[in-house]
């Protein structure tokens, strides 16, 4: 069985071949395997292997598999599904209980799938665990489900039929055996739609540039893939396309992701055309009670009026698609107020925006008649927490499950119904997962270069925010218009640093969404020094406050936040006491030829362009280290199971940087993990572990 798909990589004039560590990139080589077992030897005996490292491993795991962490449910008719990850079941387990019973808080859970007893797990050899990526059953009966599993937490996955009921998977139902990056979704108990990965099986796969099916099948029940008929395709230079169903609407729905950014929307006619929604290829678009809700990314005339980027329109359906375009506005942005999330349940369409941070929800009901109008109301929130809302169940009724959590709040749990205003009920609360006395929580501003004011939360003791400098982690993404400073509980960050005396600090810089898409566009492509000078800037203010000391200060960001570190560690080494960079894209020059890359080009910019190249290598970490530069202890991770940011990004940076006598450079891979921390607890909490270890070790006993 082929475990992952063939590593997507093509030669280009930028590909800079003369790189004297491009061998990293290989996989499964020997001699790369050989220099990774010695970079981690190194690192675990450093940081990983102490007995203090150790024993913060431990209490993280016992907080990641906690009996009493919130179990969330999700309803299907009668039952609520849940997945739980423990001790005893580290891969995790799909289990369910009556609703009603969950609801009362007096589950009775069965197990409907335990993940580590699968046969491809073999937990006591060397091969990987298969971890589950997605359980999605089909409507209305809830009997099967479609089950992607993934080898080491890759994006690859394999794809198998479940039976809910027998408690066994269908032999002989739908299975894509080799992994690949499928996508699949129910059309009815006997159909699915399938986005298939063949490049385990094809010489000339029909992927996208980035590596994604760009071809949709519609697959039946008791037939091969390959002879399923491809009823949707895309370009090659697209990102990707998939095809779905909505049971709610009955109409099927399909996608062209033209570019990260940017998509084309389609639905099926009763003559089996596809028909493109006539709004901005940057609109996003979902159909709710007859209406299309449209939210832009940038402005747009439409009815006669220009619209802001960042609002929301609203149009009736069967209307729009004749070619009228009479619209109502439910949401428009203001000055650092924006659009933050749009979901619904029966009646009542839920909108969740954000002034300066702060989460508010207004409700709408649509027009009861065709003469009448929206009506709205604002829904009041608790002060002090972060609040998301999920319906339960949208065709049935306008219940909702209220998660709400904050920095050093616990999450908690409610259920309310938006058809009256009813006090919420409570499910479930988290207790505390670490000492939180003393602590505080500040939202401060930063003057960026050009003078916009920069927001950051900062942590930590009272005390010490007001001119006790204290070791300082300054977390940071500024990309891909990801919402980066949204609250969220520090239950892991908070017993490895806040409460033995650390401050943490988050910033929202631009190229992030803080701030919408404005906020983003202003560090796209050629202006991404933007992004660095943004975080700069806070880290500068941090100092400027004796909060810390630049000896006391770390930086530590993931993925596109790797690049950031690296970047910024680059330019201001003075400024920083350690570096963390977690998968990060750091060679800017092959970026866009390496696995997922060249879904990324509207974000930073295309290598194959010499101008965009130009922009790329002034601010690139692999092409400007230099030797005889103080850089600060720098500690770079992955995982060998990253198939959307490239290990050989981090690994040849490690390399190079030794090569030119940095001796205080670490390297550490897992090889499990995907991109992210780890599959089983017992190995994320280790991975948390060793990068808190390196942190107090460099800039916790440190003063100016």
């Amino acid at each position: 069985m082929t475990l992952l798909s063939k590593p997507h990589t093509t030669q280009s004039p930028s590909a800079h071949t003369s790189d004297p560590y491009l061998a990293l990139e290989a996989a499964q080589d020997s001699d790369v395997e050989t220099w990774i077992g010695e970079q981690n030897t190194r690192t675990m005996r450093a940081f990983g292997d102490t007995a203090r490292s150790q024993a913060r491993a431990r209490r993280i795991a016992q907080i990641l598999t906690s009996s009493e962490r919130i179990a969330q449910c999700s309803r299907f008719d009668a039952w609520g599904y849940n997945t739980w990850i423990d001790d005893a079941h580290p891969l995790g387990l799909v289990r369910r209980t009556p609703w009603q019973a969950w609801l009362d808080g007096r589950p009775q859970w069965e197990d409907v799938l335990d993940v580590g007893t699968i046969d491809l797990n073999n937990l006591d050899g060397d091969g990987p665990r298969w971890v589950l990526v997605d359980f999605t059953l089909v409507h209305p009966t809830y009997d099967r489900a479609l089950v992607m599993l993934s080898p080491g937490g890759a994006d690859a996955c394999i794809v198998r039929e479940y039976d809910v009921n027998s408690r066994m998977f269908v032999k002989g139902g739908f299975e894509l055996a080799q992994a690949g990056r499928h996508c699949v979704s129910w059309i009815d108990r006997d159909t699915i739609y399938v986005g298939w990965d063949d490049s385990a099986v094809n010489d000339a796969p029909q992927l996208t540039a980035s590596g994604f099916p760009r071809q949709v099948r519609k697959w039946r029940r008791g037939t091969d893939v390959a002879a399923a008929p491809v009823v949707f395709e895309g370009r090659r230079d697209d990102v990707s396309v998939v095809a779905t169903y909505d049971d709610v609407n009955k109409r099927h729905l399909a996608w062209r992701d033209v570019t990260f950014f940017e998509s084309e929307g389609f639905w099926l006619d009763q003559d089996g055309t596809w028909q493109r929604y006539d709004v901005p290829r940057d609109a996003s678009v979902f159909e709710w009670s007859g209406w299309l809700l449209v939210t832009i990314r940038s402005d747009w005339t439409v009815g006669g009026t220009m619209q802001t980027g960042g609002t929301l329109l609203a149009f009736r359906r069967s209307a729009f698609v004749e070619g009228a375009r009479d619209v109502t506005v439910l949401f428009a942005p203001g000055e650092r107020h924006i659009l933050s999330d749009v979901s619904y349940t029966r009646n009542w369409l839920i909108i969740k925006h954000k002034q300066d941070g702060v989460t508010q929800v207004t409700l709408w009901r649509p027009p009861v008649a065709a003469e009448s109008a929206w009506q709205d109301r604002e829904w009041a929130l608790p002060q002090g927490c972060e609040v998301s809302l999920s319906a339960i169940d949208e065709i049935r009724d306008d219940t909702v499950l209220i998660h709400t959590e904050h920095f050093l709040t616990p999450p908690s749990l409610y259920w309310a119904d938006l058809a009256d205003e009813s006090p919420w009920r409570l499910i479930a609360r988290l207790p505390a997962q670490f000492d939180a006395a003393g602590l505080a929580v500040e939202r401060r501003y930063a003057a960026a270069p050009d003078g916009v004011r920069i927001p950051y939360w900062i942590i930590g003791r009272e005390s010490d925010l007001r001119g006790n400098p204290r070791p300082c982690v300054l977390f940071g993404y500024g990309g891909f218009e990801v919402e980066f400073d949204t609250p969220f509980y520090l239950n892991v960050d908070g017993c490895a640093w806040l409460e033995a005396g650390g401050v943490l600090a988050i910033a929202g810089i631009r190229g992030g969404g803080e701030f919408g898409p404005s906020w983003h566009r202003a560090a796209l492509r050629d202006k991404r020094q933007t992004a660095f000078d943004d975080f700069i800037a806070v880290a500068q203010a941090l100092v400027d406050a004796a909060t810390t000391t630049p000896k006391q200060l770390a930086i530590r960001g993931a993925s596109n936040g790797g690049l950031l570190t690296a970047a910024c560690m680059i330019q201001r080494p003075d400024l920083f006491g350690a570096v963390v960079s977690e998968m990060p894209v750091l060679d800017m020059a092959r970026f866009h030829v390496l696995l997922q890359g060249a879904a990324w080009i509207d974000e930073y910019g295309d290598p194959d362009d010499a101008d965009a190249l130009r922009a790329l290598m002034a601010y690139s970490p692999y092409q400007n280290v230099k030797a005889g530069v103080a850089y600060p202890p720098v500690l770079f991770t992955t995982s060998a199971t990253d198939d959307r940011v490239h290990p050989g990004h981090a690994r040849k940076m490690a390399a190079k940087m030794q090569a030119l006598g940095h001796e205080q450079v670490w390297y550490w891979e897992q090889r499990d993990g995907g991109h992210g921390p780890g599959v089983e607890p017992e190995a994320v909490a280790r991975a948390y572990a060793t990068v808190y270890e390196f942190l107090w070790m460099t800039i916790g006993s440190c003063r100016d």
